[in-house]
């Protein structure tokens, strides 16, 4: 690239338990023995070691070798949103990590480890909205979060009176109210 970055490598084609391999492993860098990926993936559920085996290998394929194998961890660099929103909180920067921010983590999966991970990010996110000083930061979330009425309060109280997004403001914590 003209800039001297490096070019991004383009998305992955992959399975849905694949993804949640990716994203377990990219949240926890330290990695994960067979055991404890496989208890994060399919829970208390009966599944042989040979099942998640099969599934990491085939990510290993699609990652040129890119885990390690006694102990489950990346080897290879992977961008993970998630993970940039944690950094970015841990910063104090809730600016970015509103923006990077998608909403839930891999909404449609039920992987125990990626439940509670799904979780963290959300209540982080949150907890940094309502501890932020600025009304653009409830009012971005309160977009996704239609039914909060905690944060539609909190932009309500940071917004001057003369604001024209009070308005906005009032009629999401009217609805969540409703709701």
């Amino acid at each position: 690239m003209p800039d001297g970055s490096p070019a991004a490598a383009p998305p992955l084609p992959l399975r849905p338990r694949q993804l949640e391999i990716l994203t377990l492993l990219a949240l926890e860098p330290e990695g994960f023995t067979p055991g404890r990926l496989r208890e994060a993936l399919y829970g208390g559920r009966a599944v042989t070691a040979s099942t998640s085996k099969a599934e990491i290998s085939h990510l290993r394929r699609a990652l040129d070798g890119g885990v390690s194998t006694r102990r489950y961890a990346l080897t290879a660099p992977v961008s993970c949103d998630a993970r940039e929103v944690l950094h970015a909180l841990e910063r104090g920067d809730t600016e970015t990590a509103l923006g990077l921010y998608g909403g839930p983590l891999l909404p449609g999966s039920e992987a125990p480890g990626i439940e509670e991970w799904r979780e963290h990010l959300e209540v982080a996110v949150r907890e940094a909205v309502l501890a932020s000083p600025r009304p653009e930061h409830a009012l971005r979330y309160g977009r996704r979060a239609p039914y909060d009425e905690e944060v539609h309060a909190h932009a309500l109280r940071l917004l001057g009176p003369g604001d024209t997004r009070r308005a906005l403001a009032m009629g999401r914590l009217a609805a969540a109210l409703r709701y």
